[in-house]
């Protein structure tokens, strides 16, 4: 299990950017992938993906986040996929982490520039996380910020702009055509808490990810994450998931046309057999006599 812990690697990056403790900027370059490490983000963070493809697991859903667009995230727990789509260029990423303390000294300053968008309902679904979609004005500082990394003479005297540069980064991404998701979450700035588990489990449970992993999604030891889930579930995990995946698999051969090996994966089995195993255990018979008799 690879674990990502934010801020070692700040500290051992020489090339980071930094103005006093509350804000940091880093250029990130990988040429091997990660898959769903645990992420953990101390700071509140700005990411704009340069080459290949992010993918993030938290607030109860999954995000992907393609080359060109960014992401806002809360400080808090995370798994996350770095994917390479073009082995020459590799994973890059233009990473920005803020404090909550710096963010609400410049509040008012911020939304000086105002969304005129209207806000959609379905946003309140995507959580401590906010998608930022490819913007020219948002790849162009983005852009000089990268340039920053290769002025070593001027160091000193890029980090003091940096708040600056951060400032018109965050009017630019509240003015753009869908900016409302980045400004509702600045509006609603708060310490990180521990998502509610129904949603969490809910959201996820067809994610092949272990218990380890859900408990780090909802910010606690393996040993409480199987307390909290006993006292709100009235089972265990395993018993839970495999119940609510095989619910749903009972639904797709009722209301789809979907394929028995199509369904298994869908719902979260990793084989096809495994699924079949496990339905006929449940239900007294296999997937393809029950639709059979549906």
């Amino acid at each position: 299990m690879k674990y990502l812990n934010c801020s070692k690697i700040i500290k051992e990056d020489p090339e980071v950017l930094s103005w006093n403790e509350d804000i940091q900027v880093m250029h990130y370059q990988a040429n091997q992938e990660i898959i769903r490490a645990h992420m953990c983000v101390p700071m509140n963070m700005i990411g704009i993906v340069l080459h290949g493809t992010k993918e993030i697991l938290g607030c109860g859903r999954k995000m992907t986040i393609p080359a060109g667009s960014g992401l806002f995230m809360k400080k808090g727990s995370y798994l996350v996929s770095d994917k390479i789509e073009d082995e020459e260029k590799g994973y890059e990423l233009m990473i920005i982490f803020f404090s909550d303390a710096w963010l609400q000294s410049q509040i008012d300053t911020i939304f000086d520039c105002k969304n005129t968008s209207e806000i959609q309902v379905e946003d309140c679904l995507w959580g401590d996380i906010a998608v930022l979609e490819e913007d020219e004005l948002m790849n162009s500082i983005v852009a000089q910020f990268k340039s920053y990394f290769e002025l070593h003479q001027n160091k000193e005297r890029i980090q003091v702009l940096l708040p600056f540069k951060i400032r018109e980064l965050f009017q630019i991404l509240i003015s753009s055509p869908k900016g409302y998701h980045f400004e509702k979450r600045l509006r609603s700035f708060d310490h990180h808490q521990n998502p509610d588990l129904v949603t969490l489990m809910q959201n996820n449970y067809k994610e092949n990810i272990s218990l380890e992993q859900y408990a780090f999604l909802a910010n606690c030891s393996l040993s409480t994450f199987k307390r909290k889930f006993v006292q709100t579930f009235k089972t265990n995990p395993g018993k839970w998931i495999m119940q609510r995946r095989l619910e749903e698999s009972y639904e797709l051969l009722k209301n789809s046309e979907k394929n028995v090996t199509e369904i298994a994966y869908e719902v979260g089995f990793e084989t096809p057999a495994h699924f079949i195993a496990s339905f006929k255990q449940k239900y007294r018979n296999t997937p393809k006599k029950l639709r059979q008799q549906l």
